[in-house]
């Protein structure tokens, strides 16, 4: 069986390895929140990309965000009505920088590759390419946003993998450069910061992503132990039995 790895899952590798394999089995899922995020940023997603608000949603998502309900019923819930004001604001900027909508959205690898006798798939998608740059998008929470503004980085230490992950669609489309456009989950000031990566980071960043993919892939193989790691979650609780040692 042909091992697909792609950025976003090589990323859960390194992270916590054998949570991670038990979800690329299909034994645990990774994902333990709610799914209103993921919600908002894909409604955000489908307005930058020039689609319908709702594309791609399946019908138990759409009961989720959509209220059946009073004066409401049929309209998006209060949750996610913010999105389409930050969904447009990131429209207008996306079609400034693709010169009138001149680009690629949700654009996919799938190449095989070998490593060191072992094939798999190299796989991701990449929100946007133009001639010259891919583009990642990113809805950030208002205090996040502010913070990252002023420290470069996130609560939860998530800048570093954004910028693994775009320098890799970087150098497998063959981009000279890489932009994060992170905005603000805000209506009233839906702020967009585009980050563009230097030429450095661009390779060094690519470097280390290529190493976490290579390394996964060793993982799922078994060529390398996949090792538990206490990161505090639903599934690590239940693993180490609700302790954690140093």
């Amino acid at each position: 069986m042909t091992i697909h790895m792609s950025p976003t899952r090589a990323l859960k590798f390194n992270k916590n390895p054998l949570r991670a394999l038990e979800d690329y089995l299909g034994t645990n899922k990774w994902w333990e929140g709610n799914d209103d995020a993921l919600h908002y940023g894909n409604i955000v997603h489908n307005l930058a990309e020039g689609r319908r608000v709702l594309q791609g949603f399946t019908d138990v998502d759409k009961k989720a965000i959509i209220s059946s309900t009073g004066k409401t019923k049929g309209q998006l819930k209060s949750t996610y009505k913010d999105a389409i004001t930050v969904g447009n604001k990131l429209r207008n900027y996306v079609l400034k920088v693709s010169k009138g909508g001149l680009a690629q959205f949700e654009v996919s690898i799938d190449e095989l590759v070998n490593l060191e006798g072992i094939e798999f798939d190299a796989t991701g998608r990449a929100d946007m390419l133009t001639r010259d740059a891919v583009y990642d998008f990113k809805t950030v929470s208002p205090q996040d946003f502010d913070g990252f503004l002023n420290y470069k980085s996130f609560r939860d230490g998530h800048e570093k993998d954004y910028l693994k992950q775009i320098s890799y669609y970087a150098s497998m489309f063959d981009k000279k450069e890489a932009h994060i456009l992170y905005i603000k989950k805000d209506k009233s000031k839906p702020f967009i910061y585009d980050y563009k990566l230097s030429n450095a980071e661009i390779n060094a960043y690519t470097s280390e992503m290529i190493e976490e993919i290579e390394e996964a892939v060793k993982v799922v193989a078994g060529e390398i132990e996949a090792q538990a790691v206490n990161d505090g979650s639903e599934w690590a609780y239940k693993h180490f039995g609700g302790v954690i040692n140093d």
